[in-house]
């Protein structure tokens, strides 16, 4: 896919492009920036270090073996439980905020 379009230079639709994996949504014409606005508050709502550690982790995965990388992700992980946001948004969950993929009830006011 990528030797097709450096060597063909052709333009690709939408629908093409969310199957080559080079976008991973499509949003109505004129509608992007409200749909961006809305990715970013849904990313603001999500507790903010684990989110943070994933991220982290996915990136430095690349140049680790598997073992390391399975290594890195459980420090990581206890990095973030040793912060007390496990804790809390554990308790927020079992108050109801945030299920069925509803997060913006859960960030602190």
């Amino acid at each position: 896919r990528a030797l097709d379009l450096m060597l063909t230079g052709r333009p690709i639709e939408a629908n093409e492009a969310l199957n080559f994996g080079l976008i991973n949504r499509i949003v109505p014409h004129g509608e992007s920036r409200k749909a961006a606005e809305e990715l970013a508050q849904q990313l603001c709502d999500f507790p903010q270090l684990c989110m943070r550690s994933d991220r982290l982790s996915a990136y430095e995965q690349w140049d680790l073996s598997i073992e390391d990388a399975i290594k890195n992700e459980f420090k990581r992980g206890m990095d973030v439980i040793s912060s007390g946001e496990s804790v809390s948004g554990a308790g927020k969950f079992v108050a109801g905020q945030g299920k069925h993929a509803s997060f913006s009830d859960i960030k602190d006011k």
